[in-house]
């Protein structure tokens, strides 16, 4: 790695910071880099993914937000597409995919995606969501969490 500001040297270095999301405080092991010929600071795309992710683990935590490997699983679990899931859960149609892309649920949609894990509660979703869906659809949906209970569980 050359210093984007003189083509010279860098030092990567490595402090702990408090780093503020979505209002709260977080304490995180921050890399980044000093040029050697200004003593300027930098990141890359790279590190600022890496010190980003330190802070969505730490919210994670905190709150019970599902990782991105088990958000997905639990769409996956039922059978479903992202947008067919976005429509249950009463999300924009693109949402939950986003949410699997590494996008941060809020509090409160992470404790939604929780509770979903128990198929019983995902089934009232789906009641719920009744009039908003094709009745083979839903019909379909019903009838697969029927049958999968014990699977499921």
């Amino acid at each position: 790695m050359k210093s984007p500001f003189t083509g010279g040297a860098v030092k990567m270095c490595e402090e702990k910071r408090i780093v503020v999301f979505r209002g709260q405080e977080f304490m995180c092991n921050v890399k980044f880099f000093v040029c050697l010929d200004t003593n300027q600071t930098f990141t890359t795309e790279e590190l600022d993914k890496k010190n980003l992710a330190q802070v969505y683990d730490a919210y994670r935590e905190k709150y019970g937000i599902p990782t991105v490997e088990e958000i997905k699983h639990i769409r996956q679990k039922y059978g479903l597409s992202a947008a067919k899931m976005s429509e249950i859960l009463g999300l924009g149609i693109n949402q939950y995919r986003l949410y699997e892309q590494g996008e941060m649920p809020s509090e409160m949609v992470g404790k939604m995606l929780r509770v979903i894990e128990n198929p019983i509660v995902f089934q009232l979703y789906v009641t719920n969501s009744r009039r908003h869906l094709k009745a083979s659809f839903y019909e379909k949906i019903i009838s697969r969490l029927e049958k999968n209970k014990c699977m499921f569980a």
